[in-house]
């Protein structure tokens, strides 16, 4: 089978969550030493983009076939991307030279000669109120909606996610799989002692504190949360709060709001930690809070979990399907539901212990080979459906 794959996420510098599944999915692939070939369809403007890093295509075996674009039309990238396909293709017949076409976002380009299969990882773009008044969002609105009804088949990371998907656009459900996410070999319980000590030199990581990890976006809920803390704060005069993201934090509205509550002392700010680093952080804290507002997957949920820290998190569909009993929910829009969950865990060790533990082996069953295993079967019952 011939696999065709836009190679944006692959040759981005910055790695979002669209990205980190594009590599790790690609590199299961070439683990698994299969016979399918692979088209990495790269347009000739990626490599002059500033964030553009070709390190991971650059070393994939000789059955992925790193294919150049040239576009005719010059407008937006959606737009040059399907001057491609909108053209006379390579193939007698008007096809493509490839059976299928994979989107590891949501976009698909207008036409194609082949079956075409994408993944959608949430639609904030529709349901979260924030998103959804922003420009972006009514972009990513038009492109969701339009290629649910192009597609082949569409896959969610979440029943959360396949649920909206079906409910939204009223398509039928045999047309949406369910692939969960894997998580990365570098979170992991056993320790880095040499990280370990820098971070403590560094950011005095030797403290009890509570570890929120993401940007500052209203999905984070990051405003409300922080009310809950200080609450915790006052009552446990040693604990400490880090805030590990992409951000630069001064210029966040979180810091501001922790600022003008005069406990900027009590909390630390990191920005663009590594997977390395962030595993560490993940260890040596007493527990992990994720009060996001909405989530399609809840990724730094399973990290945390996979790393034995305890964590509290908001109680919404997609992360009882992703942690279950692995952890102690709370409501996201109540301050004093997210601050007894969070005094809950602080003040009972033995709690914590076992969410520890329940978190180690709920983690497990989470893999980027299965991700990828799964993937790989769904295209190919795709082509074979298509060619009946």
């Amino acid at each position: 089978m011939k696999i065709a794959i836009y190679a944006a996420p692959l040759v981005t510098r910055h790695i979002t969550g669209i990205e980190q599944l594009a590599r790790n999915i690609v590199a299961q692939w070439v683990t698994l030493g299969n016979d399918h070939e692979f088209f990495i369809l790269l347009e000739d403007h990626l490599p002059y983009q500033r964030d553009f890093d070709s390190s991971v295509i650059d070393v994939l075996p000789g059955n992925f076939h790193i294919t150049r674009i040239h576009p005719e039309r010059r407008f937006s990238t959606m737009e040059r991307i399907e001057g491609l396909f909108n053209r006379k293709a390579a193939r007698p017949g008007g096809r493509e030279p490839w059976d299928i076409l994979h989107s590891f976002s949501a976009w698909l380009p207008r036409a194609s000669g082949t079956p075409m299969v994408h993944t959608i990882h949430d639609l904030s773009c529709e349901l979260d109120p924030h998103v959804r008044r922003t420009p972006e969002a009514a972009r990513q609105r038009e492109i969701h909606r339009n290629a649910v009804q192009r597609a082949t088949r569409t896959i969610a990371v979440s029943q959360q996610t396949r649920h909206d998907i079906i409910a939204l656009y009223k398509i039928p459900p045999s047309r949406v799989d369910i692939i969960h996410n894997g998580i990365n070999p570098t979170f992991t319980p056993r320790p880095d002692a040499e990280l370990h000590q820098q971070l403590i030199e560094h950011f005095h990581t030797d403290r009890r504190y509570i570890l929120m990890v993401g940007s500052d976006i209203p999905r984070r809920n990051y405003q409300r949360v922080w009310l809950a803390i200080e609450q915790v704060l006052k009552t446990h005069p040693r604990l400490q709060l880090i805030m590990a993201g992409r951000n630069r934090w001064m210029q966040t509205m979180i810091y501001q709001q922790i600022s003008a509550s005069g406990q900027l002392g009590r909390v630390t700010f990191i920005e663009s930690p590594s997977d390395r680093v962030l595993a560490q952080l993940y260890r040596d804290a007493m527990l992990t809070c994720c009060g996001s507002s909405f989530e399609g997957f809840g990724l730094s949920v399973l990290e945390a979990m996979a790393c034995g820290c305890a964590v509290a998190c908001s109680d919404m569909m997609s992360l009882r399907e992703l942690a279950g009993d692995a952890v102690l929910y709370f409501s996201h829009d109540e301050v004093a539901s997210i601050a007894e969950a969070i005094s809950s865990l602080s003040d009972d060790p033995e709690f914590r212990r076992q969410l520890r533990q329940r978190g180690l082996q709920r983690s497990t069953e989470f893999t980027w080979e299965h991700a990828g295993r799964q993937l790989l079967t769904i295209l190919e019952n795709t082509v074979s459906a298509c060619q009946k």
